[in-house]
């Protein structure tokens, strides 16, 4: 398996701008050049789209399953491209769109899990570090509205508490970065 060629950001903005320049067309550019036909495409709708800021590279490497079918259905219902549709939400190539569709057609949303690499620990073996599901301080002789109250006293300590301690994570990563 041949590892995948990456583009840097001035290649493929002087070949954009031959093409918009028009000195050569986006076929014998590509046939000159040794790349595909596509590539080329791809890179003019992202410089027209976003400017050249669209050939720096894709922003989000990575999606979760709602927001993959959440693109699916939108490039179903529109009618755009894949191309189109890649350009505009920023994927890296169409054909990872389209490695999608197959899978969302095949296996529905199950399908569009990322099954690459390791599971995680925590999946197989039973964390140690488990949420509490009752919170203390409230009995079933309470009314609705004192449950309530105690129980978003309760998640604004857990939330002040979890913002203190990622705090405390971040500055300990500042001071590994300082030598």
């Amino acid at each position: 398996m041949s590892k995948k060629q990456k583009y840097d950001f001035e290649f493929k903005l002087r070949l954009v701008t031959i093409i918009l320049q028009g000195k050569e067309s986006i076929c014998s550019l590509a046939k000159n050049e040794g790349l595909s036909k596509s590539n080329l495409q791809y890179w003019l709708k992202l410089y027209e789209y976003y400017g050249e800021q669209g050939l720096y590279g894709v922003a989000k490497k990575s999606f979760t399953k709602e927001e993959k079918v959440q693109i699916i259905q939108e490039y179903q219902a529109s009618g755009l491209s894949l191309a189109d549709t890649s350009v505009k939400h920023r994927i890296s190539n169409p054909s990872v769109l389209l490695q999608w569709n197959k899978k969302f057609q095949r296996n529905g949303f199950a399908g569009l899990a990322d099954n690459r690499g390791r599971p995680r620990k925590s999946d197989t073996i039973n964390n140690k570090m488990t949420k509490k599901t009752t919170i203390p301080g409230i009995n079933s002789a309470m009314n609705e509205v004192e449950k309530l109250r105690i129980e978003v006293e309760y998640l604004r300590a857990e939330n002040d508490y979890l913002k203190k301690l990622e705090a405390l994570a971040q500055s300990k990563q500042a001071k590994k970065k300082k030598p």
